[in-house]
């Protein structure tokens, strides 16, 4: 599809300009005839390759322009306002410039006879959960609806942002301070306190021994523990990217651990139960959503096992029965869907099993925290209990053996 300038008059002299989408000149010329008028000037609009490329690498909206966004596109479409003209009073209404040039881009698309989806899709900004649902509220006529379910959605995902990164950031300080602590405290302090006694001929109790030793060995190598820290999390990163099995292997280890396992297999579920109830109640098909859902859970493993139950619900199976095999579902999950079936409601129940896990995940990210925190804090008061306790030890000796 090219996008052409054109200039035509009608039966009375009427001279009208704009763009347009069309295959070629004749195509153009065709559908102007039919709305009755003649073409007498077309010039296809060229865009520099690097330019465009550039934008989409620039237009990156954050989840509250896209929020924005979302409300005004909702509210004016509702009340009756012109496609052309919404776009245009939300990139008006845009404080990001790159944000702003993109939705004038998309407003002339439309103007030029693409619908929105596809304006959007073109350029690369959105997601691809963002415009599908967007194509299903433009064919089922609901596309205020539409866009209302993006706002609570991308509302929804900021909410369990925010809960998350208010949970950790306090025990995640105080386990940076208490890393760094134990490292320059076995690495220079000990030491001095090495060759102090050392030089003194005292005779070391074990404890002095052990933290003499721990010293030791984290002055010869905190180098590898310092590479460890930095190069483990992103060895790990590039593993999932190009190892698909290390990918589902970190996962299935993720799901299992202790405390944290449980956490981020809700959090995970409860991503799938919303994305699902929202694309279902769109208008997008089961089959369709779930393979759209599988790459927004933000998990390889559960992505794998929602690919192969929307293989199975092509071949016919209902939802309830494909997802009872694979163990990644919970039962409460299993249960809810069998009900939404059985009612006509599979959106409601899914929905149902997205809010439970969202009053329960906080809850369980405060439990695990009020847990770490203490457990933290007791950790670095039995380290430094036992520093002291092995550096005064031999002290205490050596003042002893002075007395006699």
């Amino acid at each position: 599809m090219k996008t052409y300038h054109y200039r035509g008059v009608d039966n009375s002299g009427r001279s009208v300009s704009g763009r347009m989408l069309a295959m070629n000149e004749e195509e153009m010329e065709a559908r102007l005839r039919a709305a009755g008028f003649w073409l007498a000037e077309a010039r296809e609009e060229r865009e520099s390759i690097s330019v465009a490329s550039a934008t989409r690498r620039v237009v990156r909206p954050s989840r509250r322009e896209l929020i924005n966004f979302c409300v005004l596109m909702s509210f004016q479409l509702k009340v009756g306002i012109p496609m052309v003209t919404a776009l245009k009073v939300a990139a008006e209404d845009c404080e990001n410039k790159a944000f702003r040039g993109l939705l004038e881009t998309m407003r002339k698309d439309v103007e030029a006879g693409q619908q929105l989806h596809e304006a959007m899709a073109r350029h690369g900004a959105f997601s691809r959960q963002f415009v599908s649902l967007v194509e299903a509220g433009e064919e089922s006529g609901s596309l205020p609806d539409s866009f209302m379910e993006l706002r609570r959605y991308l509302e929804w995902q900021e909410q369990i942002i925010a809960d998350v990164r208010q949970a950790t950031i306090y025990p995640a300080i105080v386990l940076l301070v208490v890393i760094a602590f134990v490292l320059i405290l076995f690495t220079f302090v000990v030491p001095r306190f090495v060759t102090l006694l050392t030089a003194a001929k005292v005779a070391l109790p074990l404890p002095t021994r052990i933290v003499f030793a721990v010293s030791d060995v984290a002055k010869s190598t905190w180098w590898v523990w310092l590479l460890l820290l930095i190069g483990g999390p992103l060895a790990l990163t590039v593993g999932r990217r190009l190892s698909h099995e290390f990918a589902v292997w970190v996962d299935k280890v993720k799901f299992r651990l202790p405390l944290f396992g449980s956490l981020n297999h809700m959090l995970t579920i409860s991503r799938f139960a919303r994305n699902l109830a929202i694309l279902y109640r769109s208008g997008v098909n089961v089959v369709e959503a779930m393979k759209l859902t599988a790459g927004l859970v933000g998990s390889v493993w559960l992505g794998d096992c929602i690919r192969e139950v929307a293989a199975k619900l092509e071949q016919g199976e209902n939802l309830s029965g494909a997802m009872k095999p694979y163990p990644v579902f919970p039962g409460l999950l299993h249960r809810m869907v069998v009900m939404g079936e059985n009612t006509g409601q599979l959106d409601h129940a899914l929905e149902n099993v997205a809010e439970y896990y969202n009053l329960v995940v906080p809850r369980q990210i405060k439990r695990i925290f009020s847990v770490a925190e203490p457990a933290l804090i007791l950790f670095l008061v039995i380290v430094v209990g036992f520093v002291a306790l092995a550096v005064f030890l031999p002290i205490l000796g050596m003042v002893g053996a002075i007395n006699k």
